[in-house]
């Protein structure tokens, strides 16, 4: 099991990045899971036109390994980890409730299809601290993708939360989730 913490530097989390992708390359989505807190139902108020919140984790299962995105937070560090597990290793990801999203609108496009690249969108959350990723855009074989950021919807908007997560679906909807704390958009431009 490999973890990429966001606080470890830009250079490093760039270069463990690059390996993590060279690893999973080929290898097509098989399911998708959103972790959730204990006993929410998702997607009640979870979900808005393209975007999903998820409080905890999103657990991309591939064919052979398991790609965790989750928020992580040490002091003033906050940002996005990403965990890559084998398939086989006992992984139950964070605490919390499983959801199965794979089957999902948003989802079912991408299954089948193997992740290429992996752009993270950069931050430096606290005066003092260094460049953390605070969002990672994800592209697949098909030439679609998705975006995976720090946040939370509220009615039509996204705004900054660095305990939660949201999965974009929408290129102007990631183009437009901007942060004061980095000078690009969670898509990455």
């Amino acid at each position: 099991m490999r973890v990429i913490q966001p606080w470890i530097g830009r250079a490093q989390v760039e270069a463990e990045l690059a390996e993590v992708v060279a690893e999973v390359s080929g290898e097509p989505l098989v399911s998708v899971r959103y972790f959730v807190l204990n006993g929410e139902d998702w997607p009640e108020g979870y979900r808005v036109d393209r975007v999903h919140e998820v409080d905890m984790a999103v657990q991309l299962v591939l064919a052979n390994s398991v790609v965790t995105l989750s928020w992580a937070m040490d002091g003033a560090n906050e940002g996005l980890a990403i965990e890559l597990s084998g398939r086989d290793a006992p992984n139950a990801g964070p605490s919390g409730d499983m959801v199965a999203v794979g089957e999902r609108m948003e989802w079912v496009g991408l299954l089948g299809r193997s992740i290429v690249s992996v752009t993270p969108a950069w931050h430096v959350p606290n005066e003092g601290c260094s460049d953390m990723p605070w969002a990672f855009r994800m592209d697949f074989s098909n030439g679609s993708s998705v975006v995976i950021a720090l946040g939370e919807s509220e009615g039509s908007e996204i705004t900054y939360m660095p305990d939660s997560l949201v999965a974009i679906f929408d290129e102007d909807v990631a183009d437009a989730y901007r942060i004061p704390a980095s000078s690009t958009s969670s898509y990455g431009n």
